[in-house]
Order: structure tokens, then sequence, then C-alpha cells
């Protein structure tokens, strides 16, 4: 005779009643997953618990008891009733399998589901490139020369992916910066550590100029204001020479206070 136990767990093989799972939604730290509930006795009454696990490598027979087990698993539900739950917990953009086991209320355990994969999705880049330091590193009466050693993609590390270098005669802000002169001709971000440079051209002579820089990684992340150094363009260009210097007569005359006789006083000509 047929054990009754041995029956149900044939039963759930042949019948495809061992809980099904299949994922709704990853995260870079969970898998949401969905089942539908079998029964306590096959596809009859309501099983007892559930044994839901986890590994980065494919899941076996062999090999479940040694899986991750998850915690925090709601009770069976009603055979037919669609269960499911989140795994949390997992490290992003990892490939992840999961099977689950079912009990009864007699400690008789399922087969293995099905066993799915799916990996999580890559976390978010929210780390943004530290700040740059510039200093202006020369200067003519109508550029200066502003330079700066790399930042990276991640605060220091990496490298970015775009600067923007901005110019204005007001010192420049966070609120104001999106308002001032753009600079063209700035190179694209080097290794971090990398220094850089660039000559901001067409300044007006013998006036003072603030000079910002922001760096955005490919995340699209920019980076706090640099600093905000300033200078004064010189003023070397002489008063032009004069081209039209030219002679003429001039006539002198006087008169010769001895003589108290008016007379035509001498004249010379030059």
């Amino acid at each position: 005779m047929t054990h009754p136990r041995l029956a149900s767990a044939l039963c759930l093989l042949l019948l495809g009643a061992v809980p099904s799972a299949s994922t709704a939604q990853t995260t870079p730290n969970s898998v949401h997953l969905t089942w539908t509930a079998s029964g306590d006795d096959s596809l009859t009454g309501t099983a007892s618990q559930y044994d839901l696990r986890y590994s980065t490598a494919a899941i076996t027979a062999a090999n479940f008891a040694s899986a991750t087990q998850v915690s925090g698993l709601s009770t069976p539900g009603a055979p037919g009733a669609s269960q499911s739950h989140t795994v949390t917990g997992l490290q992003p953009a990892t490939t992840y399998w999961f099977a689950i086991k079912t009990a009864d209320d007699a400690g008789n355990w399922s087969l293995l589901s099905n066993v799915i994969s799916r990996a999580t999705s890559a976390a978010p880049d929210i780390i943004r490139p530290a700040p740059a330091s510039v200093a202006v590193s020369s200067v003519t009466d109508t550029s200066a020369t502003l330079a700066w050693t790399a930042v990276g993609d991640d605060s220091l590390t990496g490298t970015a992916t775009s600067y923007e270098v901005r110019y204005s005669t007001a010192p420049i802000t966070i609120a104001n910066f999106a308002s001032a002169t753009a600079v063209t001709g700035v190179p694209v971000p080097a290794a971090s550590g990398t220094a850089q440079s660039v000559v901001v051209r067409n300044l007006a002579r013998q006036v003072t100029y603030y000079f910002a820089l922001r760096t955005t990684d490919d995340a699209g992340n920019p980076s706090a204001l640099s600093n905000v150094p300033s200078t004064t363009t010189t003023d070397t260009m002489a008063p032009a020479a004069i081209r039209n210097l030219a002679a003429s007569f001039v006539w002198m005359s006087w008169h010769l206070s001895t003589f108290p006789s008016a007379r035509e006083a001498p004249e010379v000509r030059l």
C-alpha cells in the first residue's frame, strides 16, 4: 500500500502543485517573489509553513538546506491563494536563485519548487564629484589662464564626465552660477589627480573677473561649486605714438625800456 504522505508528495510532483515562484520586481537590494499556495495534503487544506531560500548559485534539492533562509514569511494561505514576499538585504547587480518548500502540520515537506533566478539592479550613483580647487595661473590684457586638479566621478575616484567653467565681473555663488558667462574650449575631465587648465579669452583690459567651476559625473550628479578666484586683467597697451608733430614760423617782438621815445621795436623772425 502506498504511504499517504508519499502519495501526497507524488501528487504534488505530478499535478504541478509544488509552489511556483516568480518575480514581480527587483531593486538594487531586493527581489519581490510571488507564488500560488498549495495545500496541506497535496492541493487540499491549508499548509503550515514555508521555507524560502536563496543563493548566488543554482539551488537544487541537494543544496537547498545550505542556501540562505528567508525570515519573516507569512503563513500559507488556502490552496490557490496568491502569496508573495520581498527578499531584502541583497547586493546590487548580483544574480540570485530562489526556491521554496511547504510543510504541513505533520511536518511533511513538499518537493522543491521550481527554481528561478533574478539579478538585482545596479545601485544608483548618488556620489557626486568633489569640488575642484581652481587657481588663476596667469593673466594678460584680455585673457586669464585657470588651472585645477581633476577630481573623480565619485568624489575623488574615477573619471568625471564634464566641466562647466563660468566667469563674471561680480562674485559667483551657487545661486548665480548659471547666469555667469560660460567658458568655451574647456577640456573633458581627465583621471582624478591630473592637472588641467583652460584659457578664458575675450576679456576686457583692467577689469576684475571672478571664476568658478563645477564637475558632472556620468549619472548627471554635479559637484558643489569650486572656490571662486578673482583676478584683474592687466593694461600693457601704451598710448599711441603721435604721428602729426609739425613746426611753423613764430614772430617775436619787444621794445627796450631804456629808450623813452616811442619807436618801432626790433623784430626777430624765426
